[in-house]
């Protein structure tokens, strides 16, 4: 009986150079491991597959021509999937969670398209330590340091403000030397994204909870509407967004931002490539990124 692919390969490579020590070279081992694999193929099947000539060469037997076509049309099989595989190259499957995505993933991938042509895949996610590892090969994200099991950089920082409607403001301003929210309407973050230092510390400052929300983006539409103040990464709110930044003392330092890779993966040749490109993309862009 045939075993797997190895052994339709030793007869093939047999049946097309005519002897032993070719075959070894096709296949890239020597005479004495050729003349062996045959043996124990011979042996398995309990035929001859090759009949020695005069001239030293072999000829396939009637039994060996069988499996020299099954040989052929795999090994055709074996070379379309690898020239398949060879012109849809793998993605770069970069995860990050919604507040990088428009501001550090997306703008790194289509450079990194741009210079390569290779492919890339972003996905976001909710709370992005809860991954398998074969989920992403590279992460970006909110982090104090690189977690033991990763290599890491860092490559940037979140700016965090309060934010109001105008109206909101204008009725209910929120004065630079407050030490609470007591009195204010507060949107609060909801989920994994309540589990962020930040929005910890902002349930402490008190105030009524007036919408909660794992969507930072919903946070900020639901404060342009009036329902009140929320914390959110400065690089978010754009001028069109309509809403009015609070200058207070209770502002939370910048968040740290971090390109992380498990050890393993980031040794691979094409995600390094990528690492090393982004290490000089992020050089080059503002380390901070507030709204103007």
């Amino acid at each position: 009986m045939i075993s797997d692919w190895s052994d339709l390969q030793t007869i093939l490579a047999i049946a097309t150079e005519g002897t032993l020590s070719g075959a070894a070279r096709r296949l890239g081992v020597n005479q004495s491991t050729m003349s062996r694999r045959l043996q124990a193929i011979e042996q398995a099947l309990d035929a001859a597959l090759f009949q020695r000539l005069n001239d030293g060469r072999l000829r396939p037997t009637t039994a060996a021509e069988r499996l020299i076509e099954t040989a052929q049309q795999v090994e055709a099989l074996v070379g379309q999937t690898n020239s398949a595989l060879a012109a849809s190259p793998v993605p770069l499957r970069l995860a990050t969670c919604e507040v990088l995505s428009a501001v550090f993933a997306a703008p790194a991938l289509a450079g990194w398209r741009e210079l390569t042509g290779e492919p890339a895949e972003l996905s976001v996610y909710d709370n992005l330590f809860v991954l398998p590892a074969d989920e992403f090969d590279v992460m970006l994200t909110p982090l104090e340091s690189a977690p033991t099991e990763m290599v890491g950089r860092r490559i940037g920082r979140i700016d965090w403000d309060f934010y109001a409607a105008p109206d909101y403001a204008r009725a209910r301003p929120l004065f630079a030397d407050a030490t609470g929210l007591d009195g204010h309407d507060v949107i609060h973050a909801a989920g994994s994204l309540a589990e962020v230092a930040t929005y910890r510390r902002l349930v402490d400052l008190g105030g009524r909870s007036a919408f909660r929300s794992s969507s930072v983006v919903a946070q900020r539409d639901m404060a342009a509407t009036g329902a009140g103040i929320a914390l959110l990464p400065a690089c978010l709110v754009l001028p069109e967004h309509g809403l009015v930044r609070f200058e207070n003392r209770m502002q939370p330092p910048p968040a740290e931002v971090w390109m992380v890779a498990r050890r393993a993966t980031a040794a691979q040749p094409r995600v390094r490539r990528f690492l090393d490109w982004a290490t000089g993309h992020f050089r080059s862009a503002p380390l901070a990124l507030k709204a103007g």
